[in-house]
C-alpha cells in the first residue's frame, strides 16, 4: 500500500528524539502484567538449597512487579514434592527441553543461572531481552457442568508481531496458582509436601496449555488465532490462578517479553519496537482499527519542509487515502482514517520532501 501526504505549511514539523512506548490502563494493572521477564524456576520442596535461596528470590520478584514474574517446575529429585506428584509431566518436559540436572536452577529461554540471582543480573536480562510480540487475549471463566460455577477457562484472542528476524518460534502457556500454602504438621489440613520445611510456594504450574507442545506462531506477521477451553483441577483456587507466557524460538531457545493475567480478565500488550529508538514520531493505537494518531512533541519547531506519509503492507499492494481521511488535530497532530484498509501489518515511512530524513514504523491494523 502506498499512500502520500504532503502537510501544509502551518502544519509541517522538525521532530526531535522521543522513543516510542505503549503499556497497560492502570485499571489493568492489578490483574495483568505485559512485556516481562518470564522466568522458569525449577526447584524441589525436598531441596535444601531450594529453602535457602528460594526466599531472596521471591523478594526479587516482589521488588520488580511489572518487570518480571517466575513460574515454578517442581521436579522429581532429590526427594519427596507433592507438587511435582500433582503434575509430572509438564515439569519434566521442561527440564528435558533445557537439559536441568539440579535444582535449584533458573531459566530465561537461553540465559541460565543455577545460583541465587540479584538486582543486576534481573537487569541485564532485561534489557537484553526482545520485547516485540503482541499478546492479544481474554480469558473467561465458565461453567461447563453447571452454568452457574465456574469449572473452566475459555483462552480467545490472538498472538502477533510487529518486528520478528525468525520464524521457528512458539506460544508456550503456563497456568499457575499464586501461591499454596501448607500448614504445618499437626494443625488442620497440616503437613508439608517435602523435608525442606518451606510452607509457601508462589506461582506453581499447574499446567501447560493447550498441551506441553505450546502454539506455533511462526514469525508473527500473520496474526495466530487462540481459541481452546481447559477443565480446571477440583482444588485449584480460581482467584488465585495465573495464566502466564511467553514466544520462545524453538531452535535457539530464545525468549521475548511474555505476560501474567490473572484468570477472567483480558490483555493487550504493546510492542517497544527497538527500530524506532530516538524516533521523533509517536504512533497509537498501535495496533488500530478506524485510525491512527501521528504525533512529535509539542516542543518541535515548526519547519519549511513537507513531509512525505506512506503505508506498505506485506504483499505490495496500493491504496490511496484521500485528503477527507486525514485530519489534523493540532499543531504537532495528524490523524490518519485507516477505516477502508484491510487487516493486517503495514509498514508506515516518513520521510521529508527532500527525503533528507526518514523515520518509519510498523503498525498493525486490526478490525474494529
Amino acid at each position: 500500500m502506498n499512500l502520500s501526504l504532503r502537510l501544509p505549511f502551518h502544519k509541517r514539523f522538525l521532530a526531535w528524539g522521543v522513543l516510542f512506548s505503549a503499556g497497560l490502563s492502570t485499571s489493568m494493572a492489578q490483574v495483568s502484567e505485559s512485556n516481562i521477564l518470564v522466568f522458569e524456576h525449577f526447584t524441589n520442596a525436598s531441596c535444601a538449597p531450594c529453602a535457602q535461596q528460594n526466599p531472596t528470590f521471591q523478594g526479587l520478584m516482589r521488588s520488580n512487579p511489572g518487570k518480571a514474574t517466575a513460574v515454578r517446575h517442581h521436579v522429581s529429585w532429590p526427594g519427596l514434592d507433592s507438587m511435582y506428584l500433582a503434575n509430572p509431566v509438564d515439569p519434566t518436559v521442561r527440564v528435558n527441553y533445557y537439559g536441568i540436572s539440579g535444582v535449584p536452577a533458573l531459566r530465561l529461554g537461553r540465559h541460565a543461572l543455577s545460583t541465587g540471582m540479584g538486582q543486576s543480573t534481573l537487569e541485564t536480562w532485561y534489557n537484553v531481552t526482545p520485547a516485540n510480540w503482541i499478546y492479544d487475549l481474554d480469558t473467561r471463566l465458565i461453567g461447563v457442568g453447571d452454568p452457574q460455577v465456574p469449572d473452566s477457562v475459555e483462552i480467545t484472542g490472538s498472538v502477533y508481531s510487529l518486528a520478528t528476524p525468525d520464524s521457528t518460534n512458539r506460544l508456550v502457556l503456563f497456568l499457575a496458582e499464586d501461591s499454596i500454602y501448607f500448614p504445618p504438621p499437626g494443625q488442620p489440613g497440616g503437613g508439608l509436601p517435602g523435608s525442606n520445611g518451606e510452607k509457601l510456594f508462589p506461582m506453581v504450574l499447574r499446567k501447560m496449555l493447550p498441551d506441553t507442545n505450546g502454539i506455533t506462531v511462526g514469525s508473527g506477521a500473520v496474526p495466530t488465532t487462540i481459541g481452546f477451553k481447559y477443565r480446571l483441577g477440583n482444588r485449584w483456587r480460581i482467584p488465585h490462578l495465573y495464566l502466564t507466557g511467553f514466544v520462545q524460538n524453538t531452535v535457539t531457545k530464545q525468549v521475548h517479553k511474555g505476560f501474567k493475567l490473572q484468570l477472567g480478565n483480558s490483555i493487550h500488550t504493546s510492542v517497544e519496537d527497538e527500530a524506532l529508538i530516538g524516533n521523533p514520531w509517536k504512533v497509537y493505537p498501535n495496533p488500530a482499527s478506524e485510525s491512527c494518531i501521528l504525533e512529535i512533541p509539542s516542543k518541535a519547531e515548526m519547519s519549511n519542509e513537507e513531509w512525505t506519509i506512506q503505508m506498505t503492507d506485506l504483499q505490495g499492494r496500493t491504496t490511496q487515502i484521500l485528503a477527507n481521511q486525514i485530519s489534523f488535530l493540532g499543531a504537532n497532530k495528524v490523524e490518519l482514517d485507516l477505516s477502508n484498509l484491510s487487516e493486517g501489518l503495514y509498514q508506515l515511512t516518513i520521510s521529508s520532501s527532500q527525503a533528507r530524513t526518514t523515520y518509519s514504523h510498523k503498525i498493525f491494523k486490526t478490525n474494529p
